[in-house]
């Protein structure tokens, strides 16, 4: 879809504008109350997502990685080094030249991974799950798989 088609060019409308503010505070809000809960457990979000995203057992290079979780080839560089580091990623290892660096969650890494998301789950359920009535989570995640997809389009292969 791009940027000018139906219209979408024009500037929101105020009851648009406001809905997304709605969204926006929400998001933000529900991102912190996230962040304070891993931290207290000594967690980040980031090595949530890296950790996630690699927990499918297939090796990843580091630009399909941070395509992948939505951040630059540096973010996400600089955290497999220290993913490697602690024993929760390994490097695979493959014939191409060093530039490229493949990697793997590591057994280590799956019980980093499930302390992550036993804290993340609990917050979701708290502050989503047991707000929303089961027909409007479920609506919830079908608005973001719309998003996702229309992102998905927007960004090059």
């Amino acid at each position: 879809m791009c940027a000018t088609a139906g219209g979408a060019d024009r500037p929101l409308d105020p009851t648009e504008r406001e809905i997304w503010r709605t969204v926006v505070r929400g998001g933000w809000g529900l991102f912190a109350e996230i962040n304070a809960a891993m931290s207290e457990h000594g967690m980040s979000q980031v090595d949530l997502r890296i950790l996630e995203a690699l927990a499918d057992e297939r090796e990843r290079g580091i630009s399909e990685l941070a395509a992948t979780v939505h951040m630059t080839v540096s973010t996400v560089s600089r955290q497999i080094t220290r993913l490697i580091d602690e024993g929760s990623v390994g490097r695979v290892e493959r014939g191409t030249d060093g530039r490229h660096r493949f990697v793997r969650i590591t057994a280590h890494g799956r019980r980093v991974l499930d302390r992550h998301m036993a804290v993340r789950d609990t917050v979701i359920r708290q502050l989503v799950i047991d707000q929303l009535s089961p027909d409007e989570y479920q609506t919830f995640g079908e608005i973001f798989r719309k998003i996702d997809a229309g992102l998905s389009e927007r960004r090059p292969d």
